[in-house]
């Protein structure tokens, strides 16, 4: 039951997550993508701030041991700013679905990582639903990619390439220190605020690198509207994303719940269809049948 649970919980992450992306695609339309990965952390810590205490009680994670406060830090700095900088670096060489194609072996790599690290097995069957589920998320993207996405990146594959799998492996290596993080009983709200604090640390420090700690600020600010609607993201994705991700760690196998959060390219067809009116074909519905059939098994086994 318990990993049932888990296993919903992870659904709920990926709508998060599918909202919150809408949101910072279009904000970062009008400010850059770099702005947008910085500042949705500062907006975002007021609100897990305010959470921590209202259920601990305290305004800060001062009861976290020194392993845990490790683990959790290491895994915001590798989810939020190695794994989106190799990302979005990603994006820029091979666009944007070749990019999401190879992040989808996210749970493989957990899987296997998981395997070696926490000791986490997993049933022929469940593997299995991971490998549907995976192979039904790939195709959706990459065939809605070849519909919409006609761009000449064959050059920059062999730079592009190693970046998104380098992506892909910093995010399953940021859950997986997550989860070895909550081996001592540490409330995953905690864990959440230890990881958004870790990812804005990284992501601060590179801004003040690159001179654009201030002009982030800046850009953002100009426009209320957009900070209204990065704020509104920011809730939903670092701060409601992560802390369902935290809590469907803790009930189900790490590989397990890399799959299902990573079905967000699915969960988005609906939205396109009826709100945005794109064109989704049948090979893109087969393909998210696919993915649903790999759902399906990953919940009866």
């Amino acid at each position: 039951m318990e990993a049932i649970l888990g296993q919903l919980l992870a659904i709920t992450t990926a709508a998060c997550f599918a909202a919150a992306a809408n949101v910072w695609s279009h904000v970062g339309k009008h400010v850059g993508s770099n702005t947008v990965t910085h500042i949705r952390l500062w907006l975002a810590l007021p609100f897990i701030m305010l959470a921590h205490f209202f259920i601990t009680g305290n305004i800060l994670p001062v009861h976290v041991d020194a392993s845990s406060l490790f683990l959790f830090l290491l895994s915001g700095l590798l989810g939020f700013t190695v794994a989106d900088l190799f990302i979005f670096r990603s994006l820029l060489l091979i666009g944007v679905r070749q990019t999401h194609v190879i992040l989808t072996l996210t749970p493989i790599f957990s899987t296997v990582i998981s395997w070696f690290v926490l000791k986490e097995t997993l049933t022929y069957l469940q593997i299995l639903g991971i490998l549907i589920t995976t192979g039904g998320v790939m195709w959706v993207i990459y065939e809605e990619g070849r519909i919409r996405n006609r761009e000449k990146m064959e050059k920059n594959k062999n730079v592009g390439v190693p970046f998104a799998i380098a992506g892909a492996l910093a995010q399953a290596l940021a859950n997986i220190l997550s989860k070895a993080g909550m081996f001592n009983d540490l409330p995953p709200i905690s864990g959440s605020y230890l990881r958004i604090t870790g990812g804005l640390a990284g992501l601060a420090l590179f801004s003040l690198l690159r001179k654009s700690f201030f002009t982030d600020f800046k850009r953002i600010c100009e426009q209320p509207k957009l900070t209204a609607l990065l704020t509104a993201g920011a809730f939903i994705g670092p701060v409601m994303g992560v802390l369902l991700t935290l809590y469907a760690l803790r009930l189900a196998p790490v590989g397990i719940v890399s799959a299902l959060v990573r079905t967000s390219p699915v969960l988005l067809l609906p939205f396109d269809y009826f709100i945005l009116k794109k064109k989704v074909t049948y090979k893109v519905v087969i393909g998210t049948f696919v993915a649903l059939a790999g759902v399906s098994i990953l919940f009866i086994y």
